[in-house]
């Protein structure tokens, strides 16, 4: 990679728990009540969206959001983390306004089981497992709308896993579209990290809050489509685990989650991959268990496609920087672009 900087967080954010916070406060916070209107965006011009239904794999039903500049150069497809959707990802479209500015098409669209796909289908998550063909689909859908067939894939936390496995499907399904990946702050190993999790007072109160959200869903889902929830099992999603239990493995033939982690997670995909790939991670970041680090390591290094951005520092989807003349705050955004320029261009 041509970039040489390294990681420099600001003195009040070299905590790693404190940086994940404060980062998804205030620049979630800030999305929410302004949107698009945001002054740390004023400087890159607006995404004009176009609404679309795609569709994935087995034929599943996948709202997005998708535009392209004339003349566009390449085409990236983005994918957000566990909860919430296209239009509070704020994150999302941050890397969406960078990449348009410079000349990328580019898809925001909600996963399976999230946001208006979880409207058009009760179809749950898979955490990458058959994602990964739903980007090969939508790469496809988006060329034949007049996007570049050149196509990278971008994810954040677990939308990382999904990139990992797009870049398999697309060797798998023999996509010549699908050029190359970049995570930040992937999620890697589910049943280690959750575990590590929860041994944690922060943890335990991280993992609270975003199972609070998967109930949420949960519900929304027994709401639209009863037929698809078991009786009183919304009420049983007390963990992340348990929604996977209630919610997920029944559907893909799973026989505990414990096995659905292990054929899921992204890990054991880093030595494996026959497509370019960046992963960016912080070995402070609070989700996950430090000790998954090392492997990380050994398992990119011995991959002649495997790029490793490994920092002291950083969080969880953070990577927050001081700005300088050169470049803005998000550091690791602008390294995800910067190695997706390199590799398709």
């Amino acid at each position: 990679m041509k970039h040489k900087v390294p990681y420099q967080p600001p003195w009040y954010l070299k905590n790693g728990l404190f940086q994940t916070l404060a980062t998804s406060f205030w620049y979630g916070k800030s999305w929410q009540r302004w949107g698009n209107g945001v002054r740390w965006l004023s400087h890159l011009p607006v995404v004009r969206w176009q609404e679309k239904v795609f569709t994935g794999a087995e034929d599943v039903p996948l709202w997005g959001l998708w535009s392209c500049p004339n003349p566009a150069k390449a085409t990236l497809i983005i994918n957000y983390g566990i909860t919430g959707e296209t239009d509070n990802a704020w994150y999302a479209h941050v890397l969406a306004r960078k990449a348009y500015a410079r000349g990328w098409a580019v898809l925001l669209y909600d996963w399976r089981g999230h946001g208006k796909s979880a409207e058009l289908s009760p179809v749950p998550t898979s955490d990458g497992w058959r994602e990964g063909v739903d980007q090969v689909k939508l790469a496809q859908q988006l060329v034949d709308l007049g996007c570049p067939a050149a196509v990278a894939l971008a994810g954040f936390s677990l939308g990382g896993q999904l990139v990992l496995w797009g870049l398999k499907a697309a060797v798998e399904e023999d996509s010549a579209l699908i050029l190359t990946g970049a995570v930040l702050s992937p999620n890697l190993e589910s049943n280690r990290s959750l575990d590590y999790l929860t041994t944690k007072p922060a943890g335990r109160i991280i993992e609270q809050a975003l199972t609070n959200q998967l109930r949420t869903e949960a519900n929304k889902r027994r709401e639209r489509f009863p037929e698809a929830v078991k009786p009183a099992a919304v009420e049983r999603v007390d963990s992340i685990r348990a929604f996977d239990r209630e919610m997920v493995i029944n559907y893909y033939g799973f026989a505990s989650v414990s096995e659905y982690y292990q054929k899921t997670s992204g890990l054991y995909l880093l030595n494996r991959l026959e497509l370019p790939y960046l992963v960016i991670y912080a070995g402070d970041d609070p989700m996950f268990d430090p000790a998954l680090v090392p492997e990380i390591e050994r398992r990119v290094s011995c991959n002649r496609y495997g790029h490793l951005m490994l920092t002291p520092q950083g969080g969880h989807v953070s990577h927050i920087a001081a700005k300088t003349g050169l470049e803005d705050e998000f550091w690791g955004l602008n390294r995800l672009l910067e190695f997706c320029e390199e590799q398709v261009e």
